[in-house]
């Protein structure tokens, strides 16, 4: 690519993804994906729109205040990024925050209710208003905290949330076995964003996994939980409701996703991350979206 199509390209890409529309988008993917897998259309109704702008407004959020703790010569591609452009981030948290707010009051009672525990766990993450030892810490500053905050956060918000919102008895199976997979799939992804950040991280005394156990630990991770994803995700859609196209999807999806996050490095582009590991969730979704209509 010559530098003017590069150009060109960076000035069409960097806001889509380093203003976090693109993961804006793969976390409704998600929301529409519980959606199908739950014997639904996918339905795009206020909580698929609270869960978009929610997250175009936390997201830009974190990374204002990010940009306010990280030096300089410290900025990578994304963070540069964003320090030349923190005016625009806030217009995004703006932006984000009208959204949220207008979908919020349209949700039924019961979501409002679920919410409102995992939104303080989304703030409490990046703020240091955790009373912790002497002083105050954010949640994300917690040991081995980090991953595990994100999984919740993401699992119950795109795959809980949507069976409420069907109003599925909470007794149903299927709805654990998503929950499940979901939680699953979502551990890697914020695993390999750990690792990802293993320098900063230890530059901001945080203890992760990657930092805690090292690299060959992570990727035994990585295995594990793919097989454990995969074997839960054929006895759903394969032994328990004979859904072949979601059972195809699902291990496609399993099998890209290791690929993707196995080969990932701590100075690897943020475009690898922010699009191609990001991206796993809505490759997931249309894959699913794609199959189900075929098989």
């Amino acid at each position: 690519m010559n530098d003017s199509l590069r150009k060109i390209f960076r000035l069409i890409a960097d806001p889509i993804i380093f203003g976090n529309f693109f993961i804006s988008v793969c976390a409704t993917g998600l929301v529409l994906e519980t959606y199908v897998l739950l014997g639904h259309q996918p339905l795009f109704d206020g909580l698929a729109f609270f869960v978009f702008f929610s997250t175009l407004a936390l997201y830009n959020f974190h990374r204002l205040m990010g940009v306010r703790r990280i030096k300089p010569e410290d900025q990578g591609e994304i963070t540069g990024w964003a320090a030349k452009h923190q005016f625009t981030l806030l217009m995004l948290v703006i932006i984000g925050l009208g959204g949220l707010g207008f979908f919020f009051f349209q949700l039924p009672i019961k979501i409002i209710s679920t919410l409102i525990p995992l939104g303080a766990i989304s703030v409490f993450y990046e703020l240091p208003l955790v009373k912790y030892n002497k002083g105050f810490e954010r949640l994300r500053n917690l040991w081995l905290s980090k991953a595990f905050l994100i999984t919740i956060v993401w699992g119950l918000t795109t795959a809980l949330l949507p069976a409420m919102n069907m109003n599925l008895s909470l007794l149903d199976f299927r709805i654990w076995l998503v929950v499940t997979e979901r939680i699953l799939f979502i551990f890697i992804l914020a695993l390999n964003f750990d690792a990802r950040d293993v320098i900063f991280d230890q530059h901001d005394a945080l203890k992760t996994i990657p930092i805690v156990y090292g690299k060959e630990v992570t990727n035994k991770l990585y295995r594990i939980i793919s097989v454990a994803f995969l074997l839960i995700s054929l006895v759903h859609y394969l032994a328990l409701q004979r859904e072949w196209g979601a059972a195809l999807a699902m291990t496609i999806s399993i099998a890209c996703t290791y690929l993707v996050v196995i080969k990932t490095e701590p100075r690897k582009s943020d475009y690898y991350y922010m699009f191609l590991v990001d991206g796993m969730m809505l490759w997931q979704f249309l894959l699913l979206a794609a199959l189900s209509m075929i098989l």
